[in-house]
């Protein structure tokens, strides 16, 4: 897709300024993204061929993409308070504590694993803190949010409760995405884009030495002439300890792409289809990510705007 040595010389660039660290995946969505939407005249024409601007590739890594990027460790508090939120509200949409069900449209329409609906709910939330430590860092704004498990439906909650308006904050795993999102019912929309080990969750109970003992426990339960088992235990154990069982190593990773006024444009209709996204499920603002403000001046703005 890019040329290996222009990514690796992008990685560089980035590693002198900050301590972000985007491996080659990384960086070679983030940049096919901003391609695509042509972020800051990336892309420039000459007859009828297309080619990056180098220049501005540079301009956009250091107006947008560093300043707008976010690195937590695992053992962050709102990192931890997003997964035990996730946890709880995806066991009690099971046994049903709240009224959101696993085939709730918003969840597609289909009924899904504990497991995959867990992981969409702590990329969303992560999305969250992202957002929430973005603002409070650089803005020194009190940011709320919203970590009530309701035992009603309410579809269209605020993302940021102390916020005089209403606030979506749209998260994806999907570095390559060029659309920015919101419900109709929205005041602003932020985007967000999430980089995170997979399958996270497990990582949290491998850095945490939770792993280690459900091995320690199966130990004891498999009996020693099992050497098929015990071999994998074994393995196991031995690729754990290499990991530093314990030690918090792994960094999850968010770039806030910037935020939107919903009053500013029109909702896309259901059954429209859009480039990189397909048919359009039901209507709601789809604003494209190259569109977003994302300055100082930006953020400043609003937060201004919705009292805080």
């Amino acid at each position: 897709m890019f040329d290996v040595s222009y990514i690796k010389s992008l990685q560089n660039t980035i590693d002198k300024e900050t301590d972000i660290n985007l491996n080659p995946e990384e960086m070679s969505n983030l940049l096919l993204y901003a391609c695509r939407t042509s972020e800051f005249n990336i892309i420039e024409s000459q007859g009828r061929n297309s080619y990056i601007n180098e220049d501005n590739v540079s301009k956009w890594i250091n107006e947008k993409l560093m300043p707008n990027t976010i690195i937590l460790s695992l053992d962050d508090p709102d990192v931890l308070r997003s997964l035990l939120f996730c946890i709880e509200i995806t066991y009690q949409m099971f046994a049903g504590g709240t009224r959101a069900t696993a085939t709730q449209k918003g969840f597609r329409e289909r009924k899904r694993t504990f497991e995959s609906i867990l992981s969409d709910q702590f990329v969303g939330k992560l999305g969250e803190v992202m957002v929430k430590r973005l603002l409070e860092t650089k803005y020194n704004a009190q940011i709320l949010l919203d970590w009530e498990i309701s035992t009603q439906i309410e579809k269209y909650r605020n993302d940021i409760t102390n916020a005089s308006k209403r606030i979506s904050i749209k998260s994806s795993p999907s570095l390559n995405g060029i659309w920015a999102e919101a419900n109709i019912v929205y005041d602003y929309g932020i985007a967000v884009k999430c980089s995170m080990p997979q399958p996270t969750i497990l990582q949290f109970f491998i850095e945490v030495c939770g792993f280690l003992k459900l091995l320690d426990f199966a130990d004891l339960k498999i009996s020693g002439d099992d050497e098929r088992f015990k071999g994998y235990i074994q393995g196991m154990r031995k690729r754990i300890m290499d990991y530093k069982c314990g030690e918090i190593q792994t960094s999850l990773k968010g770039f806030v792409c910037g935020y939107f006024d919903t009053h500013e444009y029109e909702p896309v209709s259901k059954g429209v289809k859009l480039p990189y996204l397909g048919e359009v499920r039901e209507e709601r603002f789809l604003i494209k990510i190259s569109q977003l403000k994302y300055t100082d001046e930006d953020w400043i703005r609003f937060l201004h705007d919705i009292g805080i």
